[in-house]
């Protein structure tokens, strides 16, 4: 059984279960736990199964101090915080082989048991952005929050709770520069034998896909990355604005810096992945009523 966690509050829920619905569709052998950081636990856990469990912000957070703490004084800080937090506290409550963290504004294409036998045997898993060449400076860091693998062994418990404790207790300033997910360095050199770094798997976010020939994406799912043709196994949809009323939404509202604004409409193929996002959020809108 492959153990997945991810979060929302009630506004990111049509995210989030676009994620589980995409999981539903491509794999199989899966529990997709759910976290949610305000009431809309009340109006969702109905729709609990096998595959799909729900969890409040009370049942994991209430006797927290310092993470109630956060929670009324940097909301934003403390909702990055539960990444690592959510997936420590699965792993110590339940005799899982590992634990996935997944952002809620992903999607799947393929089945996530791709992800894990590309991971294989070591403790911890981890998706570049692409973008930067691994061993340089940058203060977004050179990993991506978007997916994380951790096992339940020695080393991965030890690397998760690392990870928890320096985020929660705002430990090493110079890994803070954004949010939870510059600490995911320290695995690279501190376990160096330890880490799958993306292996052949390709991932798209709005960083990423001018790096990318998307040709082939919808003749066999594969795009071209620096010469090499890989499986596109999941997108990040960061920053993906809808306006459902008007039937509109923007592809992305930040990042322009790396995929240019207008490329989300002069390349069609781009243009097709983002338009049947779309597609798969009022379906889950109108599935869950939400």
């Amino acid at each position: 059984m492959v153990n997945l966690c991810t979060i929302s509050d009630g506004n990111f829920l049509i995210k989030g279960l676009s994620l589980y619905e995409s999981l539903l569709s491509t794999s199989s052998n899966f529990t997709l736990h759910y976290l949610l950081t305000d009431d809309s636990y009340e109006s969702v856990k109905k729709y609990e199964n096998e595959k799909l469990k729900f969890y409040s912000n009370k049942d994991v957070c209430e006797n927290d101090v310092t993470l109630n703490e956060l929670k009324e004084t940097k909301y934003d800080y403390f909702c990055w915080s539960l990444s690592s937090y959510f997936s420590k506290w699965l792993l110590d409550k339940n005799i899982y082989e590992s634990i996935t963290y997944i952002d809620s504004d992903i999607l799947f294409y393929q089945d996530i048991k791709l992800v894990h036998d590309t991971i294989g045997d070591k403790d911890i898993g981890l998706f570049r952005h692409r973008m930067f060449p691994l061993g340089i400076y940058r203060p977004e860091g050179l990993f991506n929050v978007g997916v994380v693998y951790f096992k339940n062994s020695k080393i991965g418990k030890e690397a998760l709770n690392w990870w928890a404790d320096a985020v929660v207790n705002q430990k090493y300033p110079g890994m803070s520069s954004c949010g939870d997910q510059k600490y995911l360095e320290f695995f690279m050199y501190a376990y160096p034998d330890k880490v799958q770094i993306d292996g052949d798997i390709a991932h798209g976010a709005p960083w990423h896909w001018q790096l990318y020939n998307l040709g082939d994406f919808y003749s066999d799912g594969h795009i071209q990355w620096e010469n090499k043709k890989q499986l596109m196994v999941f997108s990040h949809f960061s920053q993906f604005k809808t306006d459902f009323k008007q039937d509109t939404y923007i592809a992305s509202t930040n990042h322009h810096c790396y995929t240019p604004l207008g490329e989300y409409e002069n390349n069609l193929i781009l243009k097709g992945i983002h338009q049947d996002y779309f597609e798969t959020l009022k379906e889950t809108k109108s599935k869950y009523k939400l």
